[in-house]
């Protein structure tokens, strides 16, 4: 059974990791691949790309092309737009530090995304 234990815990932790984003050694959200947009696109319960790079004089168009509500929540920040279904709503990065930042959907957190400003 422990066997059984480990492989479960080891798929589900590569499964939630993703190809081009990924948690550090220290929880600190890490991006090998940043897409440089300032449109994030929400379908089939995903953020499109899942690492986006910006400027924090840029303004982030979120488009939810899902039939369910979303949030679009960066941890460590004041950002917090939440994005009704089929609509597009837009936050500004003014004021945000550079740096590397966890993004979830407060309603469906298994929905993350990274996002870096520069």
């Amino acid at each position: 059974m422990g066997r059984i234990a480990v492989t479960v815990v080891a798929t589900l932790t590569f499964m939630g990791l993703g190809a081009a984003c990924s948690t550090g050694s220290r929880g600190a959200a890490t991006c090998d691949s940043p897409t440089k947009t300032t449109e994030v696109d929400i379908q089939n319960i995903a953020f499109t790309a899942s690492c986006v790079s910006a400027t924090a004089n840029d303004t982030l168009s979120l488009v939810n092309k899902d039939s369910t509500q979303h949030t679009y929540t960066v941890k460590g920040t004041s950002i917090n737009v939440t994005v009704d279904a089929g609509q597009t709503a837009s936050t500004p990065l003014t004021g945000i530090a550079p740096g590397t930042y966890s993004v979830i959907c407060q309603f469906h957190p298994q929905l993350k995304h990274t996002l870096q400003i520069t």
